[in-house]
């Protein structure tokens, strides 16, 4: 082999040279990154080395801290396991109370006696479940309807007291008039929330010490504690916020309840984050050359000291801020866009932050696999990814209806399948393809109600009134395209509901007010479906609906004819209360919406031909129901004293008030309509528009009273009329101590209810329904029929807060009754309520 050169062996030994140094140089960075880490984590220490530092590594070591992350771990968990047996607990009694009640309705149901033809479904007898007639054997006894482990009493009265304690709500606070009342959480979740917040502080400040004498000694133990519970509140977190979710799974309490819990563990976590920076900031103060140290330890080109902490704690910051109600009100659309980006951007600093330091990165990757696995959850909730339906991909059709009160009605024909006073998201990209909103389902997924659509298909019914974005686009795209045009529905839901069984309980208190009837119709029509078929132990169920507008009853009509027609006898009773306007003590007449501002022109007007409308239509025994001439003869057929006897009949029939004479009104300009120039009168123009002043003018009430005198009703007592005056006009009569309310001079609106007054009072009819005019007295009512509870009642409420704040709180009053009757195991209240 030839010899090699000695100047390239010289030349390798000197590369080689330079690698050994290139090495050995990287290493020793590798050995100062790593170093770095260690030391920021975990000083060295010696005998020799100071007392601060010794004291750092022995009285609150960092490798400890992990520690403090487990106090969230112990306060939710215990929470979750309470709410799940609570509620598993209620399930199993309610099903041992209708499987008891359905198998006496089986027995009963093989001694009756007559048969089927020949019984009378109508009788009142025929609710009895003891049979007068069996074809054999003694008389049945009593029903069995209880159980041991269905009630026991120690637990009642437990739950009675924190119903009693919790059902109450706080109070708005209104911090300036006009802003937007300041609302709180109900008191069960404001304890919940006070509790957390105790809990955080007690754990970051009474632990000692705070601080170490110099930060070179380590981090400060305060800002240790409180990140290591801020990172533990994670999970929970997005655990509480997502739609398809574990903690509803177990505990029956749907998101949109959940979601107040949602947003204060955010808050609480945003305060403890700010606890764990601060004092990064606060102990280099007290020794001054501490911070360079501190900074040395972990410096680099270019990258500040803080600056993963702060990378996490501005998205942090925005997702609180940005979801505070003010700015959620008025940008919803914007929160609703940026909240999940925002939200992965700050799971994604917390990685790089935290830098799997103690536990934290098991707490991430926690938060990680909810959030993945309750989207995964969610797929089972779209209508539009189920391969084997119809609607895979492309959605559901959907048809658009306007009702009376302007009200829309979406009809969707579905496969899916859902619950009673259960909601969904509906999207529907043929009018706005990013918004999503949520709606109650006002029909019944039942084999009763099947879809003309095809077989397996159920009509899922949305009804809700337009306001604003979606709902008014959705309003506006019908007015455009007609009843005809179809559109692609996508749905996400069911969900939300009822936790509870409503046929398990005895006595059903169902009060809606305005558009909350939604959720109150499909409970009302599976509970009636339930009672027939011998599957529910309710016998009484008390519909309360609160309704500006008579219209409004044309939403539900044929659902309300299906209770009225084929519930049991005398077990549905409903009272529907028109709530246009009402009367104040000074006698004004004043808008129900704003109850200290006299009603506008428009509503006058509308208020006036209501009554009007109200009065032409209740008069019973008035001129117009009295017989005429020619049909009494045809009904005597020839017999003289037979029309002696009805004409005395049709004399004594008691007429009505006379018809007012009322000034038609212009609705174009609110004026009496012009008057025709004829050629009589040429010259004759139209009259320019009259002020509201000036058409209070129009007519004497002494008119009407004299022909109401004159009519005879009765209505007048004349006995107070004064003989004529002399100095009255055209001999008008008087009256002495007969004051109507009204100013001397009455419009034509207060004439109106005048005569309105005299008319019938709604009286409730044989089968319990009844219409009345004015605004239910809630907690009379509800004490009243708490009287004929019997041992576990249900009183379920939807509708604006002031009804939901008077049903809560006589709820919560009537907890007592459970105390001092022994035959009374609970009443549960059910509120539905979507901003909680």
């Amino acid at each position: 082999m030839p010899a090699v050169p000695e100047t390239l062996v010289q030349r390798a030994g000197v590369a080689m040279g330079h690698f050994e140094s290139a090495v050995s140089l990287a290493e020793r960075d590798v050995v100062d990154v790593v170093s770095t880490l260690v030391r920021r984590i975990h000083i060295p220490f010696n005998a020799t080395s100071p007392p601060g530092l010794i004291e750092a590594n022995t009285r609150d070591p960092w490798d400890k801290a992990g520690k403090y992350a487990l106090a969230y771990v112990y306060f939710c968990i215990p929470l979750l396991i309470i709410a799940g047996l609570m509620r598993y607990y209620h399930l199993f009694t309610d099903k041992i109370r209708t499987a008891l009640h359905q198998e006496e309705v089986l027995k009963s149901s093989t001694t009756s006696s007559p048969d089927t033809d020949y019984e009378l479904s109508v009788l009142y007898t025929d609710k009895s479940t003891n049979k007068f007639f069996p074809r054999e054997g003694p008389l049945p006894g009593q029903p069995k309807t209880q159980s041991s482990v269905s009630s026991v009493k120690p637990i009642n009265n437990c739950v009675a007291l924190f119903r009693f304690l919790f059902y109450r709500p706080i109070r708005q606070f209104q911090i300036r008039k006009g802003w937007r009342p300041l609302d709180f959480p109900t008191l069960g979740v404001s304890v919940i929330v006070i509790a957390s917040f105790i809990l955080g502080a007690l754990y970051c400040f009474i632990p000692q010490p705070l601080f170490w004498q110099s930060i070179a000694f380590g981090s400060p133990p305060l800002a240790i504690r409180a990140g290591m519970m801020a990172v533990a509140l994670l999970p929970w977190i997005v655990g509480l916020s997502m739609k398809a979710n574990l903690i509803t799974l177990l505990t029956g309490i749907g998101h949109e309840r959940l979601n107040v819990l949602h947003r204060w563990a955010a808050y609480l976590c945003l305060a403890l984050s700010i606890i764990h920076t601060v004092p990064f900031y606060i102990n280099p103060v007290w020794d001054k050359g501490a911070r360079e140290v501190f900074e040395s330890l972990f410096a680099q080109q270019g990258i500040y000291a803080y600056g993963t902490g702060i990378a996490a704690l501005v998205p942090l910051g925005f997702l609180c801020i940005h979801s505070l109600p003010p700015f959620r009100h008025r940008m919803y659309e914007l929160f609703v866009t940026l909240h999940v980006p925002v939200a992965i951007l700050f799971l994604g600093m917390m990685f790089w932050h935290c830098h799997n330091y103690l536990t934290s990165w098991n707490y991430l990757f926690a938060t990680l696999g909810i959030w993945l696995g309750s989207y995964f959850m969610r797929i089972f909730y779209l209508n539009w990814m189920n391969p084997f339906r119809m609607a895979w991909l492309i959605g559901d059709e959907a048809a658009v209806t306007i009702m009376p009160e302007n009200a829309i009605k979406i009809t969707i024909p579905t496969q899916m399948r859902w619950r009673p006073g259960q909601y969904v998201y509906l999207r529907m990209p043929g009018i706005s393809v990013f918004e999503n909103h949520p709606f109650t389902i006002a029909s019944l997924c039942s084999e009763d109600f099947p879809s003309q659509y095809g077989e397996g298909y159920r009509d899922m019914v949305l009804v809700f009134r337009p306001f604003g974005g979606f709902t008014n686009k959705v309003y506006r795209s019908a007015l455009e395209h007609g009843p005809w045009h179809t559109y692609r529905a996508f749905v996400d839901g069911p969900y939300g509901g009822m936790q509870r069984r409503i046929e398990a309980f005895e006595d059903v208190v169902l009060i809606a007010g305005g558009s909350g009837i939604t959720a109150i119709i499909s409970q009302l029509l599976s509970l009636i479906k339930k009672m027939r078929d011998g599957k529910a132990v309710t016998r009484n169920v008390h519909v309360i609906w609160a309704l500006k507008r008579p219209e409004t009853m044309e939403w539900f009509k044929e659902e309300l004819r299906i209770c009225r027609e084929f519930a049991p006898p005398d077990s549905v009773h409903c009272q529907f209360y028109i709530t246009a306007a009402k009367r104040m003590n000074t006698g004004a007449i004043v808008s129900a919406k704003t109850p200290t501002r006299p009603v506008s022109l428009y509503f006058h007007d509308k208020v006036n031909d209501a009554f009007q409308n109200i009065a032409d239509h209740r008069v019973s025994g008035g001129f117009s129901s009295k017989r005429h001439s020619a049909l009494i003869r045809d009904e005597a057929q020839g017999d003289p004293e037979r029309e002696k006897e009805l004409r005395r009949e049709n004399e004594d029939s008691i007429t009505a008030l006379p018809q007012a004479h009322l000034i038609p009104v212009n609705r174009g300009n609110l004026a009496p309509p012009a008057l025709n120039p004829g050629p009589s009168n040429p010259d004759l123009i139209a009259p320019a528009p009259r002020s509201l002043s000036a058409r209070r003018q129009d007519r004497n009430l002494s008119l009407d009273i004299s022909q109401a005198i004159e009519a005879g009703t009765g209505a007048i007592n004349t006995d107070l009329i004064s003989p004529i005056d002399p100095n009255s006009r055209n001999g008008e009569t008087s009256i002495q101590g007969f004051d109507f309310g009204f100013p001397s001079t009455p419009t034509e609106f207060q004439k109106n209810l005048m005569r309105f007054a005299f008319l019938p009072a709604a009286v409730k009819k044989k089968d319990g329904w009844s219409t009345e005019y004015g605004r239910p007295d809630i907690p009379f009512t509800l004490r009243e029929l708490s009287k004929d509870f019997g041992r576990r009642a249900c009183v379920f409420v939807c509708g604006p807060a002031g009804m939901r704040v008077a049903v809560s709180q006589t709820v919560a009053e009537l907890q007592r009754s459970v105390w001092n009757d022994k035959t009374r195991d609970e009443i549960f209240l059910h509120t539905e309520n979507y901003a909680l």
